[in-house]
């Protein structure tokens, strides 16, 4: 099934040659005879044997020029140093040079491939030096060492064309760069050049202003055309950028380059780079395979495979309609990096094969009037010192609650098959896992309702330092934080696996299911919340000895009452266990609460019991 991917040459194009042999590169690898390279997702040559260079990445200053590995992105080598000339933010170097893209500084500098120097396989033989063809591994780009001005002068195309092409009437303009951009609403000239140079160009200059943000093409439209053609065809060119949403051509004397993106197919046009989308309808529901999923997907991560990410799921679903891939936990960071906005939860599913996760019935509800609960479910009812501790918590700061058990497979809430009538009544949800939290949030769609992660609460009161606090990933948007690891314990619930990630080295966790599994603490844990187990084995001896005396001395005597009034036995049972926990701690009572059904009790106490505990802590 994945060598079928590689037969993928761009979204509107599958190649007819079967792939036979996939190598993963790596340093020192060998080269399959007749290979093709591959260093993007989105893009690719046919061939039987396929060289993968899209995890070959990483960057060595060599001083006055860098080394650049065939699969590290543009965006990987503009995050920490200036270079020459550079391309689409997305693009990868190596694919830059293999590919000839059109690139910033193409009018001093004129086509990438003829400007660096590489590392690379040409007919099966290494050579290192200028590039002459072939599969590149590295690449050794300049950096710049000169300061770089931007200028953009804003204008109707109609207006700023007959300025470029004065500009090169008679003879080259020594900018480094010329570009007329179409961003959106906006089109403007861009222009770009060493500063020592200012002093040649001030003519050229009246009505341009700074530019602080020079274009940066990224892959976020579904169709791309790039390529090079004849200052003869700019007219045509122009006019299918008219109708695109980023437009740049680029500028020589007599030679245009351009890159022209697109939310809908466009007319062909001539001269496009082989990847250039020009075959008509994209083949993958939407998706461009940029692969920004790749890199923020829990479940490609837990399986370490890209195909279990929303990339494999829509490429290979084009070759096999049935597959596990969708087994994820709908977390949506996928749709956060979208570039084309794909509801890829959605998708998901439609086809996932999650396993069930079907009530225990270990809890019950406490029926209240109250408009606040805390949500217990099949996912969280196993979590007992959790629920104790959180009840505990929110009655110590006044909240008065009740508990709503939801008691439902929690694998239909994952999938949106759940309608959560039962919880539309509340106006305050408490949660005590991540995952109830982030799954109700859909709720707000059907009603007013305020939802709370208990985890979180405790959090902000304990004043957690974040350097020592493993948040996951389905709390990330809550915190607006970045820096988030998935445990992958609810994905190997959810798919039946055991590859937990456990190399998080924090001491405190929000997710109660990796507290439990990797044995650290929540923040539910580090309040001032003392459960002492002894309580329970005192109460019961307590009990067991008042109700002795009572059988003893009493209940025989109002034997005769039995078959006249039962309640007047249960009151004076009732008025016993009054003057045991008189004054009892909430703490103690809580506890009690929860293991009085795993208490060995006659039915008419735990009853009785379990009726006055009830109006103490949920009244």
């Amino acid at each position: 099934m994945h060598n079928k991917f590689y037969r993928i040459l761009k979204p509107t194009k599958i190649g007819n040659v079967e792939v036979k042999n996939v190598i993963k590169y790596s340093e020192g690898s060998s080269m399959l005879p007749n290979a093709v390279p591959r260093y993007e997702y989105f893009r690719g040559s046919e061939g039987e044997n396929v060289v993968d260079f899209i995890d070959y990445r990483g960057i060595d200053d060599l001083g006055d020029k860098l080394k650049i590995k065939a699969g590290t992105k543009w965006r990987e080598v503009l995050e920490k140093y200036k270079v020459e000339f550079w391309s689409n933010m997305d693009f990868t170097v190596g694919g830059s040079v293999y590919f000839n893209d059109p690139i910033i500084g193409f009018n001093e500098f004129g086509k990438i491939n003829g400007r660096v120097e590489v590392d690379a396989y040409l007919d099966g033989k290494y050579y290192s030096g200028r590039y002459k063809g072939g599969i590149v591994i590295n690449i050794y780009l300049k950096k710049e060492d000169k300061e770089i001005i931007y200028k953009r002068l804003d204008g109707e195309l109609s207006e700023l064309i007959p300025i470029i092409k004065s500009w090169y009437a008679s003879r080259i303009p020594v900018f480094r760069e010329v570009s007329l951009v179409k961003k959106g609403m906006e089109s403007y000239i861009l222009i770009s050049y060493p500063k020592i140079r200012e002093v040649l160009l001030q003519k050229l200059l009246n009505g341009f202003y700074d530019e602080i943000s020079p274009v940066v093409e990224q892959l976020e439209y579904e169709y791309w055309y790039l390529g090079y053609s004849s200052l003869s065809d700019l007219e045509n060119i122009i006019n299918l950028m008219k109708e695109s949403q980023l437009s740049v051509i680029r500028f020589r004397k007599d030679e245009i380059a351009f890159s022209i993106y697109s939310n809908r197919l466009l007319e062909s046009i001539g001269n496009t780079l082989e990847y250039s989308t020009t075959e008509g309808e994209g083949l993958f529901n939407g998706c461009i395979l940029c692969g920004k999923c790749v890199s923020v997907c829990p479940y490609g991560e837990q399986t370490n495979d890209i195909f279990h990410t929303p990339l494999g799921f829509y490429s290979i679903s084009y070759f096999e309609k049935e597959n596990d891939l969708a087994n994820c936990h709908m977390c949506g960071l996928c749709e956060q990096v979208c570039p084309v906005r794909l509801d890829i939860t959605k998708e998901l599913r439609k086809v996932t094969k999650i396993n069930q996760i079907p009530p225990k019935n270990l809890l019950r509800s406490i029926k209240s009037d109250l408009n606040s609960v805390l949500i217990i479910t099949s996912l969280s009812e196993e979590l007992e010192d959790q629920i104790i501790k959180s009840l505990i918590y929110l009655l110590k700061k006044g909240k008065r609650l009740g508990i709503f058990y939801l008691a439902e497979d929690f694998s239909k809430i994952v999938k949106d098959e759940s309608s959560l009538e039962e919880l539309l009544k509340f106006k305050e949800i408490y949660t005590i896992t991540p995952e109830e939290y982030f799954y109700l949030q859909r709720l707000k769609k059907k009603t007013v309702v305020d939802i709370y992660n208990l985890q979180l609460l405790a959090m902000n009161d304990l004043k957690i330092n974040k350097d020592n606090l493993h948040i996951p990933c389905l709390l990330r948007n809550e915190l607006n934080e970045s820096n988030f690891t998935c445990s992958s314990v609810f994905l190997n619930i959810l798919n039946n696996k055991d590859n937990i990630n456990r190399t998080i080295e924090k001491k405190i966790t929000l997710c109660p299911l990796t507290a439990r599994e990797l044995n650290i603490k929540t923040p539910i844990d580090l309040l001032e919340i003392n459960l002492d187990q002894n309580y329970i084995n005192n109460f019961f001896k307590k009990l067991e000895i008042a109700t002795k005396d009572l059988r003893e001395d009493i209940e025989e005597d109002l034997g005769w009452y039995k078959d006249i009034d039962d309640r007047i036995i249960d009151e004076v049972y009732s008025t016993l266990i009054d003057g045991i926990i008189k004054g009892e701690n909430i703490e103690n009572l809580v506890l009690l609460y929860f293991k009085l059904n795993s208490m060995n009790l006659t039915e008419n106490i735990k009853v009785i019991l379990m009726d006055k505990l009830t109006k103490i802590i949920f009244s």
